[in-house]
């Protein structure tokens, strides 16, 4: 057949060759010795493990459709991390490339893409190694790292739309469950009343800051010696403090991981910020929202990773658990 007369493909998620990426790095980064990258995973974003002179290196490619259409959140996301790196913090934070960049652009099928090279967060997932004493320590980092984030913002308003952005990924989610009527009616409503009842707390007693918003127990890595590093801000932006923390908790649950742990975080959070008593009694508002985003999320981006995204817990279980957190709140 003449390939002329075929139809030209339409990509939602390309995935670059190990030895472009090593071509990419060793032209960019002032790094030493022979350049190999490896595909880790693919993802939301794809991460490579970038190997030279000894050293190790995680090299993120985001994903079209993702942040990358707004390179500003791209920005964002890396000058913060440069930020936390200045002031001490242990998260892992981009390279500096040659020419003072954070963070590079290549085309690709889809368009336009951003890549990051990081720095190697030492040790395994805190999810591999669960420890009471060490989950303390990790959520009095994660409450210094809120500290910083107030800091970083300085006078400069809060774009509160990022709490309720979940709102454009509805109509992918409703098409997600198309075959699941109960839960097209009812995150339908679910989705309704959460953005507003998000909104309407804000006359709370609910500090917004500068937030992680996708953290837990595989986004912060141990090391042999104790070292804790935080990872994978990706998602980094506005929202409530208690969002973040209840993210975390919330990840907790969903690795089938034993409250203590989490509750031993919340006790190192709160030896560095005690939290607000309108904080406390919104903790349940801050799991369903974390519940709902993360489902509409995967809808939003299957068509790029596919449905199977949702690992370790099903669709009936995740209905059921926003329905249980939805009925006491009034939201269904």
């Amino acid at each position: 057949m003449d390939t002329a007369t075929l139809p030209m493909a339409r990509v939602s998620h390309s995935v670059l060759h190990p030895d472009f990426i090593a071509g990419q790095v060793a032209a960019r980064y002032p790094l030493a010795g022979p350049v190999k990258a490896f595909l880790l995973y693919r993802g939301i974003n794809d991460v490579y493990l970038v190997a030279t002179g000894g050293q190790k290196f995680a090299l993120r490619v985001w994903r079209r459709g993702g942040r990358e259409i707004d390179m500003d959140a791209v920005s964002y996301e890396v000058e913060f991390l440069d930020f936390l790196r200045n002031r001490g913090f242990p998260a892992s934070a981009p390279l500096r490339a040659r020419d003072g960049s954070l963070y590079f652009k290549v085309d690709s099928p889809e368009g336009a893409r951003a890549l990051a090279l990081y720095e190697w967060a030492p040790g395994r997932k805190f999810g591999e190694c669960l420890d009471e004493g060490t989950a303390e320590r990790i959520g009095a980092l994660f409450a210094q790292l809120h500290g910083l984030g107030i800091e970083y913002q300085g006078t400069r308003p809060h774009d509160v739309a990022q709490v309720v952005a979940f709102r454009s990924n509805v109509p992918a989610l409703l098409d997600f469950v198309y075959d699941r009527p109960e839960d097209v009616r009812d995150f339908a409503k679910v989705a309704e009343a959460l953005a507003a009842r998000l909104l309407e707390v804000r006359a709370d007693d609910l500090p917004l800051g500068v937030c992680h918003r996708d953290f837990h127990p595989s986004n912060v890595h141990v090391d042999g010696d104790g070292r804790i590093t935080l990872l994978d801000f990706d998602g980094v932006g506005t929202d409530y403090l208690m969002q973040d923390v209840q993210n975390y908790r919330w990840g907790n649950l969903f690795y089938g991981f034993d409250d203590r742990y989490a509750d031993a975080f919340e006790r190192g959070y709160e030896s560095v910020r005690p939290f607000t008593a309108d904080e406390k009694r919104h903790a349940d508002l801050f799991l369903l929202a974390k519940t709902f985003r993360l489902v509409s999320g995967m809808a939003q981006i299957s068509v790029a990773v596919g449905r199977g995204t949702l690992r370790f817990r099903s669709l009936d279980w995740l209905g059921g658990y926003i329905r249980d957190k939805a009925r006491p709140l009034g939201l269904l």
